[in-house]
C-alpha cells in the first residue's frame, strides 16, 4: 500500500511558496525603485514590473491555495522488497519513478530549519544516474525507511554502507 506525506508537509510548501513568492515580488519591485529614483521618463518600465508583480501575485496566491492541496494529493511512496515507487505531481501532471534497489547507492536523510520545526525529513535516494527524493516524511518514518532501504539493498557481504 502506497505511503503518503506527512500532513505537516502542507504547511511547509505553503511557507516556503510564500517566501519564494515573497522574493519574486521584491525583484519585480526594483525597476518601480530605479524609475521613480532615476529614470522618471520611462513609463514603460512602470507597465512591465507592475505587470510582472501582478503575475507573480496571482501564482503564488493561487499556488498557495489550490497547487499544495493538489501536489500533497498526488505525492506518495512505496517501497516493495527489490524496488522503490516514488509518486509525485501537481495540478497537471502525474508522475512516478520506480527505483530498483540493487541500484541504489547512497541514502541521505536531509532537514532545513523550517522542515525540523515541522517535525519532517527528505529523504535522498541516489542511483548510478539519478538522485530522488521524498520531502515530507515524518523524522522516525525517514530513518526507518533509510534504514530498511539500506537492509533491501545490501548485497552478500560486499555492501558500501558503513553505520
Amino acid at each position: 500500500m502506497e505511503q503518503k506525506l506527512h500532513p505537516n508537509v502542507i504547511h511547509y510548501w505553503n511557507i516556503m511558496y510564500f517566501l519564494h513568492t515573497i522574493k519574486w515580488l521584491l525583484i519585480c519591485s526594483i525597476p518601480l525603485i530605479i524609475r521613480a529614483v532615476w529614470l522618471p521618463a520611462w513609463g514603460w518600465l512602470t507597465m512591465i514590473s507592475c505587470l510582472a508583480v501582478l503575475f507573480f501575485f496571482i501564482r503564488g496566491f493561487t499556488f498557495v491555495c489550490y497547487g499544495v492541496h493538489k501536489k500533497y494529493s498526488r505525492r506518495s511512496y512505496l517501497l516493495g522488497d527489490d524496488e522503490i515507487m516514488i509518486r509525485w505531481g501537481n495540478a497537471w501532471s502525474d508522475n512516478s519513478s520506480i527505483i530498483p534497489i540493487s541500484r541504489v547507492q547512497h541514502v541521505d536523510q536531509e532537514q532545513d530549519m523550517l522542515a525540523k520545526k515541522l517535525g519532517l525529513s527528505e529523504l535522498t535516494i541516489t542511483t548510478a544516474g539519478d538522485h530522488h527524493f521524498i520531502m515530507g516524511l515524518a523524522e522516525e518514518d525517514a530513518v526507518r525507511l533509510r534504514r530498511q532501504i539500506i537492509e533491501l539493498s545490501k548485497l552478500d557481504e560486499k555492501d558500501a554502507y558503513y553505520d
